[in-house]
């Protein structure tokens, strides 16, 4: 995990107390793993060795990967936003966000789970939503992580 963030570009490691606000705030116990991960950096901007998560699925932008520029940290800047971009974008609620923008999201999904998967999901392709699980685990969705190139 250390790697994967850009170290100019990485927040300062989350609070105890930082975690348990978000997670109160979502209603939602983040997974043990991503925790670690928060504990490490509070998100940040991904190096760029690590900007894609290549898929075998038509995405809107046509690539034959997902970019993954940001990972959003525990702060109201951050997943505490989840809940406005789920009904901003008229996405599942049961999905936490904590990468992407607007047209493209990727996020835990708790859907009958209590440590969620990690999905992709567009939600403007014209059918509805465009929704793939990507991984089990947060590690397993960045241990996929590879470069665009």
């Amino acid at each position: 995990m250390n790697n994967l963030l850009d170290q100019d570009d990485m927040n300062k490691p989350a609070t105890n107390a930082d975690i348990a606000r978000t997670e109160e705030a979502l209603g939602k116990k983040l997974p043990p793993d991503f925790i670690q991960f928060l504990k490490i950096a509070n998100g940040g901007y991904v190096n760029v060795t690590h900007q894609a998560f290549r898929v075998d699925f038509p995405i809107e932008s046509g690539d034959d990967f997902i970019a993954v520029e940001e990972l959003m940290g525990a702060s109201e800047e951050g997943l505490m936003q989840s809940d406005y971009f789920t009904q901003e974008w008229d996405l599942p609620k049961q999905l936490v966000l904590f990468s992407g923008s607007g047209h493209a999201w990727i996020g835990f999904n708790y859907e009958n789970r209590e440590i969620p998967n990690i999905v992709y999901v567009e939600p403007d392709d014209g059918n509805g939503n465009n929704f793939h699980v990507l991984a089990d685990t947060f590690t397993e969705f960045i241990g996929k992580l590879t470069t665009s190139e």
